[in-house]
């Protein structure tokens, strides 16, 4: 499970939600296939497998298959799920806290844009 709560600070003294990284995890990238690399590669065919998936479940006729692709299909996600928060928990992957302003300015712009919506707006 990812820890949301979990923080670091990093060399330029920006806080972030993460962890640093795993002495397991090599500090600078060397030509060796590492644990890192072997990871995200997964990741990435997990993503291009779970696309696949979900492109060839929207025409399938037979309800028995449809069934089969889409229990496949959400086993794939979890195990995507599972890779990104090894990866997570490796303190490969750490994201910038947005503050109150950057949080304020992004709803103002999604809010102005739902006026090109086609449903009402509330």
């Amino acid at each position: 499970m990812i820890d949301n709560n979990s923080l670091v600070t990093s060399p330029f003294g920006v806080q972030k939600i993460g962890k640093d990284k795993s002495p397991v995890l090599p500090k600078e990238k060397d030509p060796t296939f590492n644990l890192r690399d072997r990871l995200n590669d997964a990741l990435l065919s997990e993503k291009y497998v779970i696309e696949g998936y979900t492109t060839g479940s929207k025409e399938i006729l037979c309800e028995q298959l449809y069934n089969v692709v889409i229990n496949n299909l959400n086993s794939l996600k979890q195990v995507q799920r599972q890779l990104f928060e090894e990866l997570f928990n490796l303190g490969e992957y750490q994201v910038d806290i947005a503050t109150p302003q950057q949080i304020s300015d992004t709803l103002d712009v999604f809010t102005n844009y739902k006026v090109q919506l086609p449903y009402p707006h509330s």
